[in-house]
């Protein structure tokens, strides 16, 4: 009977690292959903069109690209 136990826990084991990389993952998708803040737009005195394609999108520019990297808009084209 041992061998069954063996199997069981590595099955648990298997199950549970699947847990955390699946829980890792969500958390770090969902940090990436940092839209635009309204302090940025003060920062910088640019309106959001400047570093996003439209209003309320999420698609960057390449100036908002350049900003997104270097978190200041110097050297940055717009």
């Amino acid at each position: 009977m041992p061998r069954a136990d063996e199997e069981e826990l590595k099955l648990r084991l298997l199950k549970t690292i699947f847990l955390l990389f699946f829980a890792f993952g969500t958390v770090i998708s969902f940090s990436k959903l940092n839209y635009s803040k309204p302090a940025d737009a003060k920062k910088t005195g640019k309106s959001c069109t400047f570093c996003h394609t439209k209003y309320g999108s999420k698609d960057l520019t390449e100036a908002g690209k350049c900003y997104k990297d270097k978190g200041t808009l110097d050297g940055c084209k717009e």
